[in-house]
């Protein structure tokens, strides 16, 4: 989640010379100059990123993956493994 704060320092005319989204770390997101259209105070908002999901084909590669073959040559599916994989993809193409 992103929270947004403006500069302290507005130009003559009361506009904003500066804006700052911050994520929640304190790190700068999205920075804007002259952002002249914007008053000081005026609430800004980002727009929720797409989201991206998985292919069928990435899905397909994650449970290969999770195919094991245990000590006594039996063959099982690690449905945990598969959901954590499934997890970290979509983390990696999201958060990217």
């Amino acid at each position: 989640m992103t929270e947004n704060k403006t500069a302290k320092t507005p130009t003559d005319d009361g506009h904003v010379a500066h804006v700052y989204l911050f994520e929640k770390t304190g790190r700068p997101k999205v920075a804007w100059d002259n952002a002249k259209d914007i008053k000081l105070g005026d609430k800004l908002y980002v727009a929720p990123k797409q989201w991206v999901g998985l292919t069928d084909e990435q899905i397909q590669d994650l449970s290969y993956l999770s195919q094991k073959i245990d000590e006594g040559n039996a063959a099982w599916f690690d449905r945990c493994g598969f959901a954590r994989a499934i997890e970290a993809k979509l983390k990696e193409k999201n958060n990217g």
